[in-house]
């Protein structure tokens, strides 16, 4: 199965969870130390890995970020955990070895960082409020992380520095941790590894993107048919995700509200990639026919066919669940969306080009409706049915255009729909572990935070000459009368 955000922060999550429960049980004499030496061993990697991947998706822009008091500390962490090791817990023993399970989120942390590298800055409201959710489930392992080692150091002499470090990563990492897992979700714990070649969905997905996005946005490949084709790629694509979506709801994978929702969302998007496929005879735009494009969506719609269709039909829901694992499908859906909204932004940026453009569409000379260019030339043109170069304004260009922005906006509407999906179905299992919460896989913080005030705010007060005017205002309808004589 592909690795994806999503089962690294799983797995980090329980291992935080298991960490944490260990807290409660009572350890033998001495037993408390090794604990607190290891679990401050392992702090630099969780620490440099999880800066590594909040650094990954940037934030567009930048003052939406408020991490930087997070990573702040967490730097500190890093540089001054060398001091650690002089003063050790243990000073008549040798380095201590790094908490296995704290150094197990750390390898996951930094492989969310790997795999998150290269994404594009959150720009658009969708998006941040993804990596909003994202540094929510980062962050709470490392909360739980810091939990633990303040309960192994609580009752240890020394390490004032370690144990002020470790508390201000705590109390600056539970406005993260408390906040519920059903807002945490979005788009970025669908991230996989690109595998393009690999003959799965995933991998006929990411190679038809890459290869439908070089050949739209650039002029010498673009052809009327590339345009086309990508638009009923585009079709197969939302109407896959739509029967994932509607049997994962069907087999308890998905909140029905939220399934509900992005099928309700997919609809339309459906039918604006509809009208994009459909350019009008009257427009043509010729050119070289790019192999790499065709041969990508040709293993595109055979893969959606080899999997999820049978006998001109879609399958049922008990029979993809038979074929595939349908909560890994749905994941995979979910990325084929954000594949669509890519492919919809270059295939909206190339029409307007050729529409806005001079001399690249082609038209009818019989189709001009703009009397300023009935002349000679359209007229010659138009009685041998020939074709001429689109003047701006046309009609048929308009339309065009109009339908690739409805397209764009569509599929942008749905697959923000669809990212509401990721969250799972509410379930009562919720467990506690003092400071702690176990909710729907996902480590929680317990309580409500109370932000301390980081600097003066300056409040203006109202006027009392302002107050006065209000309860007796000038009239302005009628004359003030003459003034005193001078």
């Amino acid at each position: 199965m592909i690795a994806t955000v999503g089962s690294l922060l799983d797995g980090a999550h329980v291992r935080a969870w298991g960490l944490c429960s260990q807290v409660t049980d009572s350890p033998a004499d001495g037993m408390n130390e090794d604990r607190a030496a290891a679990l401050l061993a392992a702090w630099p990697k969780l620490a440099s890995a999880t800066l590594r991947a909040l650094e990954a998706v940037p934030v567009e822009p930048a003052w939406l970020d408020d991490t930087a008091a997070v990573r702040q500390v967490l730097v500190e962490v890093v540089v001054a955990s060398r001091g650690w090791q002089a003063v050790s817990v243990q000073p008549q023993s040798d380095d201590p070895a790094p908490n296995g399970d704290v150094l197990a989120i750390a390898r996951r942390i930094g492989l969310i960082a790997d795999l998150l590298s290269g994404q594009p800055a959150a720009s658009t409201d969708v998006d941040r409020a993804a990596v909003v959710g994202l540094q929510a489930n980062l962050l709470a392992p490392v909360h739980a992380v810091a939990v633990a080692t303040m309960a192994a150091l609580d009752d240890q002499a020394g390490l004032q520095t370690a144990r002020q470090l470790v508390r201000e990563v705590m109390v600056r990492t539970k406005r993260y941790a408390v906040m519920p897992t059903f807002e945490r979700t979005g788009r970025y714990e669908d991230v996989a590894a690109p595998a393009p070649g690999e003959p799965s969905l995933d991998g006929a997905i990411a190679e038809w993107v890459r290869a439908t996005v070089a050949s739209l946005t650039s002029p010498q490949r673009v052809t009327g048919t590339a345009l086309q084709v990508a638009a009923g790629d585009a079709m197969i694509l939302i109407a896959s995700a739509a029967t994932v979506c509607r049997a994962a709801t069907q087999l308890g994978h998905v909140d029905a509200d939220a399934a509900a929702k992005g099928l309700a969302a997919l609809a339309p998007a459906h039918e604006a990639w509809r009208a994009s496929a459909r350019w009008p005879s009257t427009v043509y735009l010729g050119g070289v026919r790019d192999v790499e494009q065709a041969d990508a969506s040709r293993q595109l719609r055979q893969v959606v066919t080899d999997s999820l269709r049978r006998g001109g039909d879609w399958l049922p829901a008990e029979a993809i669940a038979d074929r595939l694992d349908v909560s890994t499908l749905v994941a995979t859906m979910r990325r084929g969306m954000h594949a669509v909204g890519n492919v919809g932004l270059a295939h909206f940026q190339a029409i307007e080009n050729l529409v806005r453009g001079r001399g690249q569409l082609w038209i009818a000379a019989n189709a001009i409706t703009q009397p300023a260019y009935w002349g000679s030339a359209t007229i010659e043109a138009a009685c041998r049915k020939g074709w001429l170069p689109m003047p701006r304004e046309e009609g048929a260009g308009i339309e065009l255009l109009a339908a690739a922005r409805e397209a764009l906006t569509k599929s942008t509407v749905a697959l923000a729909a669809l990212d509401a999906t990721a969250a799972a179905p509410p379930t009562n299992d919720r467990g506690s572990g003092g400071t702690l919460l176990w909710e729907q896989g996902r480590v929680v913080a317990n309580g409500a935070v109370e932000h301390s005030v980081l600097f003066e705010t300056m409040r203006p007060s109202p006027s009392a000459g302002a107050e006065a005017e209000r309860r007796a205002p000038i009239p302005l309808g009628r004359s003030t009368g003459m003034g005193p004589r001078r």
